[in-house]
């Protein structure tokens, strides 16, 4: 059933993408034609086509992460270098909201370096997103758990969720924050599905105002 969700999104994302290339490159090309002659208001329509198409376009890339991540995944890999490309990959966003991401001695677990990083950037990303007025401070800790299974908890200082909205930031497409905040709302629904395909469970605690502490399980190693 999984398998087949996955081949259906892989399908759509594929379908959409060569339309929407279409409408980007030719809003493009009848705004250098037209120039001027557009005038104000023909501007203006051209500029939300564009800006849906880019929204378009996130959400499509969104669609097709969260395809992969319904996928189980070979490991092992080192969460410890996991951690390390996601801070290099997400490095101009640390600087810019001049945020600390710490983690030492995190394990080796069952899971591929791909489905780690989609992981990790998702949970890093979303803690930057939701920050507070303080600088982002985030913090990745492991623990062994029962049963072969390692327990990591994401904790950040940012702005926090009402305790009710701890389960629903789970679902695809939910944005308890509203949507002055940007993305498609699948950041954490990608990061269950990871978690989930590989046998492990994921939580959310927080409140507003005071941070929030996301905890899952991954097999070892």
């Amino acid at each position: 059933m999984i398998e087949r969700d996955a081949e259906f999104l892989d399908r759509l994302v594929h379908d959409l993408r060569e339309p929407l290339r279409s409408i980007g490159v030719f809003s493009e090309l009848l705004k250098e034609i037209a120039g001027d002659r557009l005038g104000t208001e023909g501007d203006r329509a051209l500029s939300e086509i564009l800006t849906g198409a880019s929204k378009m376009g996130a959400l499509l890339e969104g669609l097709a992460g969260y395809s992969l991540a319904l996928r189980q995944s070979a490991g092992p890999a080192s969460l410890q270098s996991a951690l390390r490309i996601a801070i290099a990959d997400l490095d101009d966003e640390i600087r810019a909201t001049d945020a600390s991401v710490a983690g030492v001695d995190l394990p080796k677990v069952n899971v591929s370096l791909e489905r780690l990083l989609q992981l990790l950037e998702n949970l890093i990303g979303n803690s930057l997103r939701f920050r507070s007025e303080a600088a982002p401070a985030i913090r990745i800790s492991a623990g062994p758990e029962e049963a072969g299974m390692w327990t990591i908890c994401v904790e950040d200082n940012g702005i926090g969720i009402a305790p009710e909205d701890c389960e629903a930031v789970f679902k695809p497409f939910m944005r308890v924050a509203g949507r002055k905040y940007p993305g498609a709302g699948l950041g954490l629904a990608i990061c269950r599905s990871i978690v989930e395909a590989h046998g492990g469970t994921i939580r959310m605690e927080s409140a507003p105002g005071r941070g929030s502490i996301c905890t899952f399980t991954l097999p070892a190693a």
